[in-house]
């Protein structure tokens, strides 16, 4: 271990959880030691079920905490005005007494395309909507014309608690690292596994040193799926029914040098693109049968808790500070326990 602070968090289980367990499992994350809780902020999710506004669950658990960060992983650009996530961001930062992380990310079509909301050059818009939320905290008065948003003598009546609230983009590919290095607080992206991971944060590295802008303030996070068991057979189980929601694109499996042969109508983007109709759901089950075990295997930290802690570590020397960890079970108060008592302790100096 490198006996270095590292952040644990876990992702609330939507759309699986009612509203009352998700507020339940905030407020118990926190008890278990854990540093940060995060919620998916979709209108619509893969697999179906119970999707809720974030925005008032992360209220909730902030008024039900004292320490734990909240965060979005992610929210995107496209469907609120800056100026209103500006101002819906920094009163739930006021309600945490400043202890709020905002995910962003270039958006997919699920949350979109069937809501008729427009999302043309997601990563430019990305960009301007994170300047203007950041001047709007940060500035008592904005004047801006940009490419898609306008403001004039714009100003906000009330102001973040953090000043200001970091920004991570969620990123898994060279343009949006690129981005990433030049705008973000921090990085989030969906695990490729610890090789490709530490290939994409040296990326990130060059790529802002180039841009003069330090990191010393950056934090490298990872969004990665976690089954842990006494058997190791009982764990391996979980990911392999997961594993279209693991592997996210068929091009980020080929990037981390797997082979794979797919049939043509499956997109090279699939998450992004898939929509939540008929043909939506049978290619996402589809993709999840052409994925090999050991992509998923690669991709997440599954396993028995020595397993586990293994790859915990692997991670870590590969540069991850912050974990959000996306609980597969198969009893997940069990994986809690785990992390908290025989793993998270490791990276506590």
């Amino acid at each position: 271990m490198t006996g270095e602070r590292i952040k644990f968090g876990q992702l609330l289980p939507i759309p699986v959880a009612p509203i009352d367990s998700l507020i339940r499992i905030g407020v118990r994350t926190e008890k278990a030691g854990f540093d940060s809780v995060w919620a998916a902020d979709h209108l619509l999710m893969i697999p179906t079920g119970i999707v809720p506004n974030v925005w008032p669950i992360l209220s909730v658990i902030a008024s039900q905490t004292e320490k734990i960060e909240l965060g979005t992983c992610v929210s995107d650009p496209h469907r609120i005005h800056p100026a209103v996530f500006a101002q819906l961001t920094a009163t739930v930062d006021q309600i945490s007494q400043g202890r709020l992380i905002i995910g962003l990310g270039a958006g997919e079509a699920m949350n979109l395309d069937q809501f008729g909301i427009r999302w043309e050059k997601p990563l430019s818009r990305l960009v301007e909507f994170t300047k203007i939320v950041r001047d709007l905290w940060l500035r008592d008065e904005v004047n801006y014309q940009g490419k898609f948003w306008s403001l004039k003598r714009a100003f906000l009546q009330i102001k973040p608690k953090r000043s200001p609230i970091p920004i991570y983009f969620a990123a898994n590919s060279p343009r949006s690292r690129e981005m990433v290095a030049k705008y973000a607080d921090g990085w989030l992206p969906v695990s490729l596994g610890p090789k490709a991971y530490k290939r994409h944060l040296e990326e990130i590295k060059r790529t802002a040193e180039a841009a003069q802008r330090p990191l010393d303030k950056f934090e490298p996070g990872l969004f990665v799926h976690v089954a842990v068991a006494e058997k190791r057979e009982e764990a391996l189980n979980q990911v392999r029914k997961a594993k279209a929601q693991i592997a996210l694109a068929p091009k980020m499996i080929r990037e981390s040098g797997f082979e794979l042969e797919l049939p043509r109508d499956l997109p090279e983007n699939l998450y992004a693109s898939v929509t939540l109709s008929e043909e939506g759901f049978r290619q996402f089950e589809k993709f999840g049968r052409y994925i090999p075990d050991e992509v998923a295997i690669e991709f997440s930290i599954v396993g028995t808790p020595e397993d586990c802690a293994n790859k915990v570590e692997e991670f870590v020397k590969a540069g991850v500070r912050h974990f959000v960890l996306v609980n597969l079970g198969p009893d997940p108060r069990f994986v809690l326990d785990i992390f908290a008592r025989k793993i998270i302790p490791s990276y506590r100096s």
